[in-house]
């Protein structure tokens, strides 16, 4: 029984050793390409719209507020941004 689970634990320590480096640097690809997106496109992404809106009439803008319109808006941004992130990863590591 001891040979047996040495012998698992041997394997395992070797599929660590195979595979683990891709994974950490694929990890840290996606990282760095989500914090990238994040400071740098995102930030334009919603100043952007923040011009568009402030053309808006106050009370629309209020209203805006009220629905709760900006959290939602923001949530679809961010969905967008991963999603393009993904693809990025995706034609990067593919």
């Amino acid at each position: 029984m001891p040979l047996i689970i040495g012998a698992l634990v041997s394997a395992l320590l070797n599929a660590l050793r195979t595979y683990l480096p891709g994974i950490v640097g694929r990890v840290l690809l996606a990282i760095g390409i989500g914090a990238a997106v994040k400071e740098i496109a995102f930030p334009a992404l919603i100043g952007l719209i923040q011009v568009k809106v402030g053309t808006l009439p106050s009370l629309l803008i209020a209203y805006f507020g009220a629905l709760k319109l900006d959290i939602a808006i923001t949530l679809i941004l961010s969905a967008m941004a991963a999603k393009a992130t993904q693809k990025v990863m995706l034609a990067k590591l593919g």
